[in-house]
């Protein structure tokens, strides 16, 4: 790889469509978790909202990305929270360019896994068999290698998400409402990861879009 250190940003915008039922009785929602935070950055940030009954809407900017940053990983942890009255499945899908150059930043250099599934309040079912896809199950910033051509290796990246993959699934999430209360939601964790090297000069940016509907018949347990 060109043994250039020019900053590369990577920017990528997590939006959320909530799957809904009648006009009546909402059935399913997604929204922010609590505020993102970024750690191991030189120059970079992110942004969102640090209540959990706000839309989900993050920017994230990765900043340097080259060996000028001396961190071993940039890591992105975003939560989202979920509301549901029946059994759910959580999708997300990538989309946005990619850079042409393959020495330059590929969504297979951005690692991407789910964490820390956990119950906001009372009004969140206590059922505990939620299931987050074998692919995603990890933190991924513990899980990076270094390939043989030298560079890093994520088993789990965005380069996964290129069409509609379903990353979480479950029994349902809340009692009585699905509508955003404080206290009726599960959050998990949507964990981003680049590690810093050399990357030939460009930059990347793309949507994430997190998808929650109907899922496959599981019992609370």
């Amino acid at each position: 790889m060109r043994s250039n250190t020019y900053s590369i940003l990577f920017l990528t915008f997590l939006l959320f469509i909530g799957g809904l039922g009648s006009t009546w009785a909402q059935t399913f929602d997604i929204s922010s978790g609590g505020a993102p935070t970024i750690t191991g950055n030189v120059g970079g940030s992110v942004t969102g909202s640090s209540s959990n009954t706000s839309n989900l809407a993050v920017s994230i900017n990765f900043g340097e990305v080259s060996p000028s940053n001396t961190n071993n990983i940039v890591r992105v942890m975003v939560p989202i929270a979920i509301r549901s009255l029946d059994e759910y499945k959580v999708t997300a899908t990538v989309t946005g360019a990619t850079n042409v150059n393959v020495q330059a930043l590929q969504r297979s250099d951005i690692g991407f896994g789910v964490t820390n599934m956990r119950r906001t309040g009372i009004l969140s079912r206590d059922c505990e068999n939620h299931t987050i896809a074998a692919l995603f199950n990890r933190n991924p910033a513990t899980s990076v290698t270094i390939a043989s051509n030298g560079r890093a290796a994520n088993p789990s990246s965005l380069n996964n998400l290129n069409s509609s993959t379903t990353i979480l699934s479950g029994p349902p999430l809340s009692w009585l409402l699905a509508s955003r209360l404080g206290s009726n939601a599960w959050i998990f964790d949507a964990n981003f990861v680049v590690t810093p090297q050399f990357y030939a000069s460009g930059t990347m940016s793309a949507t994430i879009i997190f998808t929650i509907s109907a899922g496959p018949t599981v019992p609370c347990s």
